[in-house]
């Protein structure tokens, strides 16, 4: 440690101290002169007297001298430079940016308010020069306050914060500290990550590379050893009993940690009224599964949860859950007047048995599609039938308009050359497959929700089904293909065309072409089919915390389990609000474009018209993200060597010579010794002061006599 100078040039003002001296040495009495007349025609000659001049008053000249020599010295800025490794040393100027982790593993024990306690020191101990931002973050990041010098602006953003029900993603966060830490002039930067650091938070490739000078100190918080009970899933088992529908909710529950097994009670709670509660006994490490009674479902958005004691982590401790009524999907299924009497017989048995997700069947035995038939209808099968020309035009403004159609060739399938734009692929002849005792499906594409159902194990077998007759079908280049025969001839087809969707299976759904219709995965490839040519999708019973829901689409809703518009209170052209589960309202203003609402906490969203108080209002169940329960850790030094750099040195950077004179700038800013110089200065000009009066007054002569 040694004395250095801020601005050394001006020490020029030690030449100052030379004053006093020279006055000292000369400075004369004055005498007092009588003049004579008598006298005044003599000539004057002068008289020259020399005499050594004496410094009488060594402690007074010392502290004139000494005075001015400190007030030099403090315009000067003296300060005590301490030994650096370098630029991005801890002693000079900093960016700092304090990550703060906010999701809901934080809220075990007092985690989040010692990670708050550590920001606050950290605020506290910044310098004159440095710049701190605040940075709250989950799943994303949040900046709360960015680049400031301001103690108490940074300080009061913390008491804004709290926990979120999000959970932890160290991407974002450390993302948005290398912007600021890059656009920082300030020659080093420190991130202060405040976390538990959750081995789910980081998976090593997010690309973070913190710019040169910046390092990361680590502040881990927590332990691994809380006792955690989480609702992990609920199935909801729905059936038609009595012309009524009933739901069977069977819950699964998990455990994390713990040392010996532990019963619990586990609740059921229907629109905010416990229905039933059962005791289960789950081991530590280990789950269990408890079944309750079925309930009746007759009311639109009923609200639904699971519960379980609140324990260290509390927002996994209930599963919500919306359910709804299921309607009837309305389908047209319209057979050739050509065709064998019970072509579609497998075909209306299959709809007609339904219990889930009852079909509104209208059977037509033509080959004339009306336009009064498409009212009201969400799919159509056309069922081996020749349509002419002015039908294919109807289907097409149907399917350009939203519908869905599935064209099922047979012996009398025919299609006008006029609407053949509008088929995935062009019809060809029928191709017999008796000499090869049937032909089976060797190819299905799992990965579209036709098939999506049958992709794991023991969910439907296609490849015992043996198709002895199919039409031969080209597809086009637009088309997708989703299911071939073992040949590799196109079994089934799709295009999607304007809005709706065009399918064309070339094998009949009845026991003459094939016998599919006499395997047991007929009946629910019916459903799967006809669902998804009539636009129904599967209802969602819960979303999960950060997923995002439009408002103004249709589908979103239909997704969500809204039974209709109306009975939500969702209508065109009237602003909507959403309560969310704290009690806040999120606006929702009317207009052409969609109505985003971010689901950022769990519970039950209620979405209405403002001021209104609806009996069954539309309601959205969300749910925390599960892996965030999982307190298993990272290795934070591995985290720490994959985004932070080491402190750089003279030759890695064009800006040393700024950079240390910033941090000469700081280290002086944050001793001030030029404060306690100057008051020194001023000590010694009033010891000075009294003391050449006290002189004066001793010696009985004017002045101050020195000499």
């Amino acid at each position: 440690m040694s004395l250095a100078l801020l601005v050394p040039l001006f020490l020029l003002g030690l030449a100052g101290v030379v004053v006093p001296i020279v006055l000292h040495l000369t400075r004369r009495q004055r005498r007092n002169v009588v003049h004579f007349p008598s006298l005044m025609f003599l000539e004057r000659i002068p008289y020259q007297e020399q005499r050594r001049r004496r410094i009488h008053y060594w402690l007074l000249l010392s502290l004139r001298a000494a005075a001015l020599a400190l007030v030099a010295v403090a315009f000067a800025r003296p300060f005590f430079e301490r030994d650096t490794s370098g630029v991005g040393a801890a002693s000079g100027p900093q960016e700092v940016v304090v990550l703060i982790d906010q999701s809901y593993s934080m809220e075990i024990a007092d985690q989040f308010d010692r990670a708050l306690d550590e920001a606050r020191r950290i605020f506290n101990e910044l310098g004159p020069l440095d710049r701190a931002s605040l940075v709250m973050f989950g799943q994303g990041a949040r900046v709360v306050t960015r680049s400031t010098a301001d103690r108490s602006q940074l300080t009061r953003a913390l008491d804004t914060v709290q926990i979120s029900s999000s959970a932890t993603r160290f991407g974002p966060a450390l993302k948005v500290s290398q912007t600021i830490l890059e656009e920082s002039e300030l020659p080093s930067g420190e991130v202060f990550l405040l976390t538990d650091f959750q081995r789910n938070a980081w998976t090593g490739d997010e690309g973070i590379q913190l710019p040169a000078g910046s390092k990361v100190t680590a502040v881990q918080l927590g332990d691994e050893t809380s006792d955690n009970i989480q609702v992990a899933d609920v199935a909801l088992a729905r059936e038609a009993v009595s012309g009524r529908e009933r739901v069977t909710p069977t819950a699964r529950l998990t455990r994390r940690g713990g040392e010996q097994a532990k019963e619990v009670m586990v609740s059921l709670e229907i629109d905010g009224q416990e229905l039933q509660s059962r005791p289960v006994t789950i081991p530590p490490n280990g789950s269990a599964t408890v079944a309750f009674q079925p309930f009746t479902l007759s009311q639109p958005h009923t609200r639904g949860a699971v519960r379980v004691p609140s324990d260290d982590l509390s927002a996994d401790n209930a599963h919500y859950f919306v359910v709804s009524p299921g309607t009837a999907l309305a389908m047209l299924v319209v057979e050739g007047g050509a065709a064998a009497r019970d072509a579609s017989l497998y075909l209306q048995r299959a709809l007609a048995i339904s219990e889930r997700r009852p079909f509104d069947v209208n059977f037509r035995r033509s080959s004339v599609v009306r336009a009064q038939d498409l009212v009201g209808t969400d799919g159509v099968i056309i069922n081996d039938a020749n349509v002419d020309g002015a039908s294919a035009e109807r289907l097409r403004r149907f399917v350009d308009a939203g519908g869905g159609l599935l064209l099922v060739l047979g012996q009398a399938s025919g299609w006008p050359n006029s609407a053949a734009d509008m088929l995935p692929g062009t019809i060809g002849q029928v191709q017999d497959r008796l000499q090869s005792r049937g032909g089976r499906l060797g190819f299905l594409e799992y990965g579209h929700p036709v098939f999506e159902p049958f992709a794991g194990p023991r969910s439907g077998d296609f490849t015992g089904a043996r198709f002895f007759r199919a039409r031969d079908f080209t597809p086009a280049d637009s088309a997708t293909v989703l299911a071939r025969f073992d040949d590799g001839s196109v079994a089934l087809a799709e295009l999607r065309y304007g809005r709706g969707t065009v399918l064309v299976w070339t094998s009949t759904l009845d026991n003459f072409w094939n016998d599919l219709a006499l395997q047991p995965v007929y009946l629910p490839f019916v459903h799967r089919i006809s669902e998804y040519v009539g636009g129904r999708t599967e209802a969602l019973p819960w979303f999960t915390v950060g997923q995002v829901v439009n408002l103004a689409d249709p589908e979103a809703l239909q997704t969500a389990g809204l039974v209709s518009a109306k009975a939500a209170g969702l209508v065109d052209g009237l602003d909507q609000v959403a309560l969310t589960p704290s009690g806040q309202s999120v606006r929702l203003p009317a207009g052409d474009g969609p109505r985003y609402l971010l689901l950022e906490e769990h519970g039950f969203y209620v979405v209405r018209p403002p001021g209104s108080d609806p009996d069954r209002p539309f309601v959205i169940a969300v749910n925390v993200e599960l892996e965030e329960s999982n307190l298993a850790r990272i290795d934070v030094e591995e985290l720490v060597a994959q985004v932070g750099t080491a402190t750089v040195g003279p030759e890695d950077g064009p800006d040393f010579a700024q950079a240390t004179e910033m941090r000469m700038v700081d280290q002086e800013r944050r001793q001030s010794l030029w404060r306690w110089v100057l008051l020194a200065a001023f000590s010694l000009f009033v010891s000075e002061t009294l003391l050449s009066n006290w002189v004066s007054r001793k010696a009985g002569v004017p002045g101050v006599a020195t000499s």
